[in-house]
């Protein structure tokens, strides 16, 4: 099955409602090393993407870039930032595309990488979202179906919680409390995982169902 606008919208409305019943919690692992609003910033976020309604877009990369639009205009922060600088890599790598298979995922979602880690000046193993962002990559390089595409991000993004935990933070505003952060998710992290366990939830429920998001083991 390709993936198609429709297929986006779909996407953004199941992550939006995840992130939205993750705010308390995002908050409060956001409040252990930062100023514990990670939570609110994403689920204004979530709520202003979710009404870009880009299930009509006329293609692929016209959605992703509504998106990003969409969630420029509700943070200034620098996470919400590089949301937003991934959202607009993965239009640019989809421009005019009217269906993208899944195998283009894994490419697409690299470049969007590695835009963010330019936009952050970032880098891999720093324990922040690109570290997730970069196993899900992995994780996808033989994922042709949507099911077995979410089920590889889920376990990718819970694999790179598992591996980061004991390590301490070395960006953003966590560096400053490195000690502290050793056994600590990070927060960027975990909202990657609960977008890539809402996302695997969905293709487990027959109908195309919402279910919550597991927490973090």
């Amino acid at each position: 099955m390709a993936i198609t606008p429709r297929d986006v919208a779909d996407f953004v409305d199941r992550a939006a409602t995840a992130i939205r019943a993750s705010e308390a919690m995002l908050n409060e692992a956001d409040s252990r090393l930062g100023d514990g609003d990670t939570g609110g910033m994403l689920a204004r976020f979530a709520t202003a993407v979710t009404a870009a309604n880009v299930g009509d877009a006329p293609d692929v990369g016209s959605a992703f870039v509504a998106l990003a639009k969409a969630g420029s205009q509700s943070t200034g922060s620098s996470f919400g930032t590089l949301l937003v600088t991934a959202l607009l890599s993965l239009g640019k790598g989809s421009q005019g595309r009217t269906e993208l298979a899944w195998n283009e995922m894994g490419p697409l979602l690299a470049a969007a990488r590695d835009a963010m880690m330019r936009r952050g000046s970032a880098e891999l193993g720093a324990k922040t979202a690109v570290d997730s962002i970069d196993y899900v990559v992995r994780a996808l390089a033989d994922a042709t179906r949507a099911v077995d595409a979410a089920g590889d991000a889920a376990r990718a993004t819970r694999q790179a919680l598992e591996d980061f935990r004991g390590r301490p933070c070395r960006m953003g505003r966590a560096r400053m409390y490195a000690d502290r952060s050793a056994g600590l998710d990070d927060p960027g992290m975990l909202a990657i995982d609960v977008i890539a366990q809402a996302a695997r939830k969905a293709e487990d429920v027959p109908g195309g169902g919402v279910a919550a998001a597991d927490g973090p083991t």
